[in-house]
């Protein structure tokens, strides 16, 4: 199983799920294992409220990027 890496941006500082399970903060390079992951920020006031990815040939350098925006 292969160590990937997700860099979820945000304008503040908040906790990471991945399938609902708290992984890590936004805007901190994550380490997860390869596989297909959806993507969302605990707590209110963002979107899109989540996004599928796919975690796979990333490297600390090049993590894959998913952004969220605060709600309008």
């Amino acid at each position: 199983m292969s160590v990937q890496f997700l860099l979820v941006a945000f304008a503040e500082d908040r906790a990471v799920l991945a399938n609902g399970d708290r992984v890590g903060i936004a805007n901190h390079v994550l380490m997860l294992p390869a596989n297909e992951y959806e993507i969302s920020l605990e707590g209110d006031g963002y979107e899109p409220k989540s996004q599928s990815v796919i975690l796979s040939g990333t490297s600390i350098v090049r993590p894959k990027l998913v952004t969220f925006t605060a709600e309008a």
